[in-house]
């Protein structure tokens, strides 16, 4: 089963006045029927006026805290939709799971 965990949220007035609001997620996802075998991802859901759109990564870690020192990075550097699972990617290219 998944669950969300909101971690942080932002909001960006864009050139055009309109206001984009971001909320980072970590994601943690049982694997297959081991009760204690959870993975986490990262998830972006974007709202502009009364569109949402999200991303979300495959499961990156069994480290909880790794995944979510991860959504931090994510969020303090306003990442989007745009370039998130490219950033995801190097992040995960530079450090050891």
């Amino acid at each position: 089963m998944e669950k969300l965990y909101l971690e942080g949220t932002k909001t960006m007035l864009l050139e055009n006045n309109k206001e984009l609001k971001l909320d980072y997620y970590l994601v943690e996802d049982q694997k297959g029927h081991e009760q204690n075998a959870m993975l986490y991802g990262i998830k972006i859901v974007q709202h502009m006026e009364n569109n949402s759109e999200s991303e979300y990564t495959d499961p990156i870690s069994y480290s909880k805290d790794l995944v979510k020192e991860m959504v931090h990075k994510l969020w303090y550097y306003d990442v989007t939709l745009t370039s998130m699972l490219e950033i995801v990617d190097d992040m995960v290219s530079d450090c050891v799971l």
